[in-house]
């Protein structure tokens, strides 16, 4: 294809940027902290520098212990602090593990084979540094579902308090109350908010400062963005409140998006970032070792004092726990670690003539949160989309600036519903909303980060050829999935990786609660706020569903959603968290593994149930009170 003077000047410029760009990031983020060669023994081992085992290490190491962290994978790329980069890493050789599933019985009709790809960050800062960055503190009923002690709504509430800070700017109070103001919301208020663009503002913001360790949240601000806009005045039709997302409560709510970027520069935010690579600079008692691989435990009895791993060469290798090793290499990898140690079901491990350490459902209770996105066509130029990215401004903006286009995560509104039961209250929340603000979806990239066949792919998104569509995709997601599946080691060989079955939609709860969802988000599009933008939603055109597309066709949802629903990223409890007298708990309250000594887990996979929302900030706090239980103990 022939550019013309003014593409080809575009595409220079836009080169350029990016070269300036990858030599700014880098001096701005170099670390020298790592290692090359252990120490024989640490006090404590962190296996994984993802969310959980940044948090770990960082406040350990504050502890005065010798803290060994060590990961699969090397440094993230420069890019990867770009915040709506984040498909690009998925599916890399480098970065990702490229996981996938099994064949699914009942799900991922889309998919070659029937299989989904589970992308999992494999560098430091873990998935954390290749999500989209939504942050969100779940419900307080999510955690009273639980029925741990000492994981009650009114404990998490205060530590998920604790971790959250507005980057960037001292707001004035306005004159008049903007319409896309927060339900509730005064035009004064006192709470300690510093919000990049925030709607909010406190009489003491110039003397109020984020710790470094703080969860930095930006809030995407409606009066800048006219289809977030559209969105909250569209709940408001609809019957819907609208509120803070890190409000506590049990009822629903439409949402600005708080994401995970830090307002100065405009950069991912990510616990490597705020926890991890401050701690090295500060502290000599921890290490981290990058490019080296967790194979297995070493035990003494039934009391784990060491770790084996593969090292970059290839080499086998042991290091010494004196106190404890900390198991916080996400859902897939901690349970494939546990079991190729002897930690699992006995019908899991006495197959592959695996040593029983300790018999425990290690593996069981594999749950996801699943996606429905569906394409919605505007003819209003209010959606960012590949023309408006690539223009040279953007990269200026964000150098100089930190803000525009590159700075975002295209994420702008959430929704959190609930139905009204018989008694004419509310229900829990079933389902959620998420407003991707995007106009070009790039088959390519998309094709090979989520496994979709290129003719679904082409019925789905129509018009993704077009690198200046108007549009954005409206993400509907059941948040309480009742299907269960596993994850199992099926060979002795440490570097095979394990079987992974989600059992997608097989409870049919899932599928009937996607619908309801769908049905919820298709309903805004008919209000004078979407209409104004011309809004029309593409139902794809699966051949497998029929020729009779649309809301009021429930065969054809259920079709839809069998064919069309995608990950969310969300992996959980296959290491489930439990009363001692919980036959299904593979680790207590305060996560140590149940018979074994000097053992803990702390990720996703001690989640007994998924949260209402994204888990990235849940693991924050839960890794936070892991360090605290540690520390207390010794």
């Amino acid at each position: 294809m022939k550019l013309s003077w003014k593409q080809g000047l575009s595409v220079w410029a836009a080169t350029t940027s990016c070269l300036l760009l990858a030599v700014w990031l880098r001096y701005y983020l170099t670390d020298n902290g790592f290692i090359k060669e252990p120490n024989q023994t640490y006090d404590y081992i962190v296996v994984g520098a993802g969310t959980s085992g940044c948090v770990l290490a960082a406040k350990l190491a504050a502890s005065d212990s010798k803290i060994l962290v060590i990961e699969a994978g090397g440094e993230p790329p420069w890019y990867s602090w770009i915040p709506i980069v984040a498909p690009i890493l998925q599916g890399s050789e480098q970065y990702d593990w490229r996981f996938r599933t099994v064949p699914q019985k009942f799900a991922a009709g889309a998919l070659h084979g029937n299989q989904a790809f589970w992308p999992q960050g494999k560098m430091v800062g873990g998935s954390g540094q290749m999500n989209f960055l939504i942050h969100a503190t779940g419900s307080p009923s999510d955690y009273d579902s639980w029925k741990v002690p000492g994981w009650d709504s009114h404990t998490m509430k205060k530590a998920l308090d604790r971790l959250t800070c507005w980057t960037k700017g001292i707001v004035k109070p306005f004159v008049a109350r903007p319409s896309f103001l927060l339900d509730g919301e005064s035009e004064m208020c006192s709470a300690p908010v510093l919000a990049e663009n925030s709607t909010s503002c406190s009489e003491n913001a110039q003397h109020f400062q984020c710790p470094s360790a703080a969860v930095k949240l930006q809030r995407v601000n409606a009066t800048e963005k006219p289809l977030l806009k559209a969105f909250l005045d569209a709940g408001r039709a609809c019957g819907h409140s609208v509120s803070e997302m890190d409000r506590w409560s049990d009822t629903g709510s439409f949402m600005a998006s708080h994401n995970t970027i830090e307002g100065k520069a405009g950069q991912r935010w990510s616990t490597y970032q705020s926890h991890l690579m401050p701690a090295m600079k500060h502290y000599s008692n921890l290490h981290v070792l990058t490019k080296s691989s967790v194979t297995k435990l070493v035990w003494r009895r039934n009391k784990v004092i060491g770790i084996q791993y593969l090292d970059a060469d290839g080499r086998i290798k042991h290091v010494k726990a004196g106190k404890e090793v900390l198991l916080s290499a996400g859902t897939i990898k901690t349970t494939q670690i546990l079991q190729q140690s002897g930690i699992g079901p006995p019908h899991v491990l006495e197959p592959l003539d695996i040593p029983m350490k300790a018999e425990l459902p290690v593996g069981e209770n594999l749950q996801d949160h699943l996606q429905i996105p569906l394409f919605v066509e505007l003819n209003a130029s209010v959606s960012l989309n590949i023309v408006k990215m690539l223009h040279p401004r953007q990269f200026w903006n964000y150098m100089v600036h930190g803000k525009g286009a590159l700075a975002t995560s295209g994420i702008e509104g959430i929704a959190t519903l609930t139905k009204k039961r018989e008694d004419g209250k509310p229900s829990k929340p079933y389902g959620m909303l998420i407003l991707f603000n995007m106009g070009s979806i790039n088959a390519d990239v998309y094709t090979s980060v989520a496994n979709i066949k290129k003719e679904a792919f082409h019925r789905w998104f129509p018009k993704s050829s077009s690198l200046s569509q108007e549009g954005f995709v409206l993400i509907s997601i059941c948040l309480h999935p009742r299907s269960r599946g596993h994850i199992r080691i099926t060979s002795p060989d440490p570097m095979q990786p394990p079987e992974i079955d989600p059992a997608y939609l097989s409870n049919d709860y899932d599928v009937q609660c996607s619908i309801d969802t769908i049905k919820e988000g298709v309903e805004l599009l008919n209000t004078d706020s979407f209409r104004a933008l011309g809004a029309r939603v593409h139902w794809p055109t699966f051949p497998e569903c029929g020729s009779k597309q649309g809301i009021d066709n429930q065969r054809y949802l259920e079709c839809l959603v069998r064919m069309a629903a995608l990950t969310m990223y969300h992996p959980a409890g296959t290491a489930t968290m439990g009363h001692k007298d919980n036959p299904d708990a593979v680790v207590d309250p305060e996560l140590r593994v149940r018979g074994v000594n000097g053992l803990r887990v702390v990720d996703a996979s001690v989640l007994p149930r998924l949260p209402s929302g994204p888990p990235n900030s849940v693991l924050v706090a839960m890794a936070e009170r892991a360090a605290d239980f540690i520390i207390n103990k010794h």
